[in-house]
């Protein structure tokens, strides 16, 4: 299913994400109160990536969200915050944030698909006759489309790191859609693939899970998300916090590694050690996740280790299981298509 994404084009049923939408001129406002990146900017038609944080900085959910017209809003939660999501959107905006907003929770409305690989755009295209190329239909961009009929919102955004379209779509043409795209794909021998795959698939990119790679402790700028984290914005959830911690060197960072033996998975949960002269173990991090990855020839995962171990790149350290150690590496950045050429294919 991976190289099928990697190689050709796979679809996957994503229609368990949280979805809701939100009208009114005071969405902007309510979004940059929050999230910790910015939102006033973004224009009709584009989609942002998001993380949210509880008012003491800490990780809570993250997705994207669409400016769909000039006071629509479309939004995506993980799929296990859908309800808490919705329920913390409408705390904050009944206390006072949400002048002229109206929320509205649209997780079961909607099925979505996502449509993904080298051939996904030649697969869908036959499809509408909306115009798919990269310079009518950029990456990050939401557009209306009608497909095999239907009219669908659909998003060019790509988890898996590869040419991809997520298309919503009402509930109850779910598989009138899914059976046209497969049906649409048989040329191009596409695949049907799963969240194991998935999850392979983010990992090469480096992408984070939250509640796998993050716990409740878990800030943005200790996970490697610094880049998200918009200081200079008024108040926003979590600001005191993330000002604070900003001042200060961090104790522990989310990063990547490979293992030096290519072969070797440690299973996730696996804690990090250091031996002391006296050979006496202390743990000092832990796997997150890891993956064997078949495009890579390698193991390849995430783990949280000291600052100054993990901000080397290359920097050696030791996975324990069953008494054995396990050698591994750093590795910043994604390791897959680091550049992000086949998003925008």
């Amino acid at each position: 299913e991976v190289m099928a994404v990697r190689e050709r084009v796979g679809l996957m049923d994503v229609s368990t994400l949280g979805k809701i939408q939100l009208t009114g001129p005071g969405v902007p406002d309510l979004l940059e109160r929050v999230y910790i990146n910015q939102w006033q900017n973004l224009r009709v038609g584009r989609v942002r990536y998001g993380v949210m944080c509880n008012d003491e900085g800490v990780v809570m959910d993250d997705g994207v969200c669409a400016r769909a017209g000039d006071e629509e809003w479309y939004m995506t939660t993980t799929s296990s915050g859908a309800t808490s999501i919705y329920q913390w959107l409408q705390w904050w905006a009944q206390s006072g944030w949400g002048e002229d907003v109206h929320i509205k929770n649209v997780t079961e409305n909607y099925a979505a698909f996502n449509l993904a690989g080298p051939k996904a755009r030649g697969v869908l295209q036959t499809l509408t006759r909306r115009d798919l190329s990269d310079g009518k239909f950029a990456y990050m961009r939401m557009r209306t489309v009608r497909v095999a009929g239907v009219l669908c919102r659909i998003l060019r955004i790509g988890f898996t790191g590869e040419l991809s379209y997520e298309i919503h779509c009402p509930s109850g043409f779910a598989a009138h859609v899914w059976d046209a795209l497969m049906a649409a794909g048989e040329s191009t021998e596409i695949v049907p693939f799963g969240v194991e795959a998935q999850r392979v698939l983010r990992l090469e990119k480096g992408h984070i899970i939250v509640g796998q790679d993050t716990d409740a402790m878990t800030d943005p700028l200790s996970a490697d998300m610094a880049w998200a984290v918009k200081l200079e914005k008024n108040d926003f959830l979590g600001k005191p916090s993330l000002v604070r911690l900003s001042r200060s060197e961090r104790p522990q960072r989310l990063v990547g590694f490979t293992t030096v033996d290519p072969e070797i998975v440690p299973e996730e949960g696996l804690q990090i050690v250091e031996t002391d002269q006296g050979g006496k173990h202390r743990s000092v991090g832990w796997v997150t996740s890891s993956r064997f990855s078949h495009t890579l020839g390698k193991t390849i995962g995430l783990c949280w280790l000291p600052t100054e171990v993990a901000s080397v790149e290359g920097n050696r350290f030791v996975i324990r299981r069953e008494g054995e150690p396990w050698e591994a590496s750093v590795h910043h950045g994604p390791f897959y298509d680091p550049q992000g050429e086949r998003l925008r294919m």
